[in-house]
């Protein structure tokens, strides 16, 4: 597939994000290594107006957790936006729930923008969390998050989404195509991505308020979300790996696994093998 060279967001639609949500200046690139690098890089700087949003239409080394990639085609929704803490008055115990967070507010965005194309006369369509930083769209990945603290600890924090929007998954990988879908292939529609991104963006002011101010809604939503939830997962912690039955996500954000040692939390760590 060739190259973008252009933006096909208008000035337009920069202008929308601007005024239509938190963000107080948006950044946008036809192509960029990597958002979160870009944003990491900027973080720090005294004049940077916060919330800034760092958007692109292709990355060419977008990253996921540990060694993970993100791969995608045209259409997706990519972009990275700088907060600072102290503007959502939220202290450092409370970063590591920033993730599912953000997985909260997409979960909540696709229920306010596809009311009825994410529901079929024959099967509802699923969409949950699946700890502790992508979203599912029917047992399949439709979202990445990756939430980063800059080296120079300034209060700024990183928050990277990739969201499938248009992008179809027919062209990829097909050991991708077996585990990740976006918006279009699995509700036959084209979205506007700028409606989806300003949405996306005022629920995740919402959200993130109410992380703030500990909401017990909050909590009961990212519970009632686990996709893992009762079923078998491993859990490679980097210094172990852990296979157990997933209990769910407790309030402060780790992941419940009843093992044969016992019920034991883990608050980072990748999973592997469900069941």
């Amino acid at each position: 597939m060739a190259e973008k060279s252009h933006l096909t967001y208008s000035a337009e639609d920069l202008r929308r994000l601007r005024t239509e949500t938190f963000l107080r200046e948006v950044e946008p690139h036809a192509e960029i290594g990597s958002t979160n690098d870009r944003a990491l890089v900027l973080c720090g700087e005294p004049n940077l107006p916060v919330p800034y949003l760092i958007l692109t239409e292709r990355q060419t080394a977008g990253r996921g957790r540990g060694a993970n990639r993100w791969w995608s085609s045209d259409g997706a929704l990519m972009f990275s936006v700088v907060i600072n803490a102290k503007d959502y008055a939220l202290p450092e115990s409370r970063w590591p729930q920033i993730s599912l967070t953000v997985g909260v507010a997409v979960c909540e965005t696709l229920a306010i923008l596809t009311p009825t194309t994410l529901t079929t006369a024959s099967r509802p369509h699923s969409v949950g969390l699946k700890w502790p930083n992508d979203v599912w769209l029917n047992r399949r990945k439709v979202c990445g998050i990756l939430m980063e603290v800059p080296p120079t600890r300034c209060g700024q924090l990183v928050i990277g989404v990739g969201l499938n929007v248009n992008n179809s998954f027919a062209d990829a990988p097909a050991e991708l195509s077996l585990i990740a879908t976006s918006l279009s292939d699995e509700t036959g529609v084209m979205f506007d991505r700028t409606s989806v991104l300003a949405t996306l963006l005022q629920q995740l002011d919402r959200d993130l308020k109410r992380l703030a101010n500990a909401e017990g809604s909050l909590v009961e939503t990212w519970q009632s979300r686990c996709v893992l939830r009762g079923r078998m997962v491993s859990l490679d912690s980097g210094q172990r790996v852990v296979t157990g039955l997933c209990m769910g996500i407790a309030a402060d954000g780790a992941l419940r696994l009843q093992s044969p040692n016992g019920e034991q939390r883990f608050y980072g760590g990748l999973i592997h093998n469900i069941e």
